[in-house]
């Protein structure tokens, strides 16, 4: 099986790991945090960060010639539950049809960092 690793220019630098691995067709996104291009992050607000992580998104599918109708699964880390309504909110705004399936966990993350989305998608 072929193995292409990527990361986009228009993502925050990866230090020791590959923001977009696809094989065959399929395609794993690394962990994507409200990070912009330059690194900082996008805001301190949920919503802030869950924009800048589905324009990540959008960025290491569309390395692959994919976008957000081809997301399969994502995995969603928050740092707490009360986050979820603000996640949703965003999210609605950028997956309105063919929703992928998601599992969501609440986990401790960097300093400032309130949300994590970790992704699959199929590329036919």
């Amino acid at each position: 099986m072929n193995l292409e690793r990527i990361n986009p220019e228009n993502i925050w630098a990866a230090p020791g790991y590959s923001h977009v691995v696809k094989a065959g067709n399929t395609v794993y996104i690394a962990g994507q945090v409200g990070r912009k291009p330059d690194g900082t992050l996008a805001g301190t607000d949920i919503e802030a960060q869950t924009d800048q992580i589905f324009k990540n998104l959008i960025t290491a599918l569309e390395s692959v010639g994919g976008g957000l109708d081809n997301l399969v699964k994502t995995m969603v880390y928050v740092t707490d539950g009360s986050y979820l309504p603000g996640f949703k909110k965003v999210r609605d705004k950028y997956l309105i049809d063919n929703l992928p399936a998601q599992t969501g966990v609440i986990v401790k993350l960097g300093p400032g960092i309130k949300i994590e989305i970790e992704a699959i998608a199929v590329i036919p």
